[in-house]
């Protein structure tokens, strides 16, 4: 079993690991470090397990939205797009240069975590703590990919975080902080909203509750997160809630049984997604019943705020699909098992040893290291079988593209248009940064207008067996007579080994 596969050397490695994250003098310069090890090492395993394919459709789109910064978009809140904006003024637009925001998106995660543990738990039960999330796949292969739900796992950790310390010290600065952090949240996803819900039933059902709302905190972090989130909510009345139409469009059950199988994929899902930690949990710290029932019912008042803000956000999104009748999915609590370690370790009748703890982080540094290790094998094994969304011919469609544009014009390409997930993915790459005519909707492409059909430089591609793109390229013909239109055939390469072709159809329309 891989828990037991540590050999005396590298315990004793986990131990010194675990020695320094005990240490008050050291432990966060000593967290700082894993967390930066650990973000590049999983910046490394992307880079290599995804060289056959370009990015995910997703993080394609958001890429556009930071190419029209605006105060909202189709889909979700801006921040996001916000980010990218910023990150990519700085790094080249490169694959690896997402990566590397992926994998340090969660080694921050992990280190606020580890903060976050710090106001419960001490000692080897805090060293532990973020090597448990760090056996959870959304802190690993789940969270390379950098969207809404990724992004939200260091703001969730660093909202409550802030807000605990506002709450125990009243103190202005982690009053702002927690009103940032919050609007942060919320200017990513809208489901942070539960979070928020939970930290406020966690502060009305404390004690100390009447020194904190009579205290200017509360009020200041109200203020804070509310004069950051009012631009984005102005946007929202002026343009009708776009994302939230698009939500009761694409979520809303199709009877009974359809909402039935969502619930149960979300309750299950999230178990499962946790599943490696829990084991390993129990396991290796080997709780008794005693400390379950303490667990679940703590007796101390200063452990019900965590298990509130823990479950809450679990919880209460199930009661507002009952009502609302809207399909939940399990991947949407990405950020919301930061907590669990806290819920997990915090009971004094549970006991971790050195031993246990340095266990618990030799088992995610095992991982870790299988990660890097098969990530070679990850990439072949893509290229050979193939990944959905047309993503292996993602550099070659791109290349394609490049060639026959500069083959007609020298002006610039402003728009692609094709289905969602290719012409997402493949604006990326171009050199010019199009936009895109994504679908071919002026719902997920609120920058094209029927001007910038006309007369904007257009490309489309087309998979030849997508009959419904191939039609849709046919009536954009009707409106503007196309340059060229080629068929090519394109394959996936890695390192002198190929994948299976694809035939493409490219049309190019020069700017007007």
């Amino acid at each position: 079993m891989l828990l037991k596969t540590i050999d005396a050397r590298q315990l004793a490695l986990c131990g010194r690991i675990v020695d320094g994250l005990c240490d008050p003098l050291r432990r966060h310069r000593v967290a700082m470090l894993a967390a930066f090890s650990y973000a590049l090492a999983w910046a490394i395993y992307a880079i290599v397990a995804k060289s056959t394919q370009g990015i995910n459709a997703d993080l394609g789109e958001m890429v556009v939205w930071a190419r029209n910064l605006d105060w909202g978009y189709p889909k979700h809140p801006p921040l996001a797009g916000w980010i990218l904006a910023g990150w990519f003024a700085i790094f080249p637009q490169a694959d690896w240069a997402f990566y590397l925001l992926a994998g340090a998106n969660l080694g921050l995660g992990l280190y606020l975590s580890f903060l976050l543990a710090g106001l419960w738990l001490d000692g080897a039960k805090q060293a532990a703590a973020p090597f448990l999330l760090a056996l959870i796949p959304f802190y690993n292969f789940l969270g390379l990919k950098w969207d809404q739900n990724s992004i939200l796992i260091p703001l969730w950790a660093l909202t409550t975080w802030a807000f605990v310390k506002s709450f125990r010290d009243r103190h202005t600065g982690y009053a702002v902080l927690a009103g940032a952090a919050a609007a942060a949240a919320v200017l990513t996803k809208y489901w942070s909203v539960f979070l928020l819900l939970a930290i406020v039933i966690a502060a009305l059902s404390d004690r100390q509750r009447g020194a904190y709302f009579r205290s200017a905190a509360p009020w200041i972090t109200v203020l804070t997160g509310a004069a950051l989130i009012a631009p984005h909510a102005l946007w929202l009345i002026h343009n009708d809630f776009p994302p939230l139409h698009w939500v009761e469009n694409r979520r809303t059950a199709a009877n009974l049984m359809d909402w039935l199988g969502s619930l149960s994929e979300y309750s299950l899902g999230t178990l499962g997604y946790a599943a490696v930690a829990l084991v390993t949990f129990a396991v290796l710290v080997r709780p008794s019943l005693a400390a379950l029932r303490d667990t679940l019912f703590p007796r101390d008042a200063t452990r019900r705020m965590p298990l509130i803000i823990f479950w809450l956000p679990l919880l209460v999104p199930i009661a507002v699909s009952t009502v609302t009748k809207t399909n939940l999915l399990s991947l949407w609590n990405t950020e919301s098992l930061a907590l669990l370690p806290v819920v997990l370790l915090a009971s004094p009748l549970i006991t971790v040893s050195r031993t246990a703890a340095s266990r618990i982080v030799g088992t995610a540094i095992l991982v870790l290291m299988f990660a890097l290790l098969s990530s070679p094998i990850t990439a072949v094994t893509k290229l050979n079988g193939g990944v959905e969304n047309d993503a292996l011919y993602v550099p070659a469609a791109t290349a394609a593209i490049e060639r026959e544009w500069t083959a007609a014009t020298d002006r610039r390409l402003e728009i692609l248009a094709g289905p969602f997930a290719l012409s997402s993915s493949v604006a990326f790459k171009l050199k010019d940064r199009p936009s895109t005519y994504a679908d071919f909707s002026p719902y997920l492409s609120p920058w094209v207008n029927e001007q910038a059909l006309l007369h904007k430089g257009l490309a489309i591609i087309c998979a030849r067996r997508d009959t419904g793109c191939l039609q849709n390229m046919d009536a954009l013909a009707k409106i503007r007579p196309m340059t060229k239109r080629v068929t090519v055939e394109l394959t996936p390469h890695l390192l002198g080994l190929t994948g299976s072709p694809a035939g493409f159809d490219i049309a190019i329309m020069v700017p007007r």
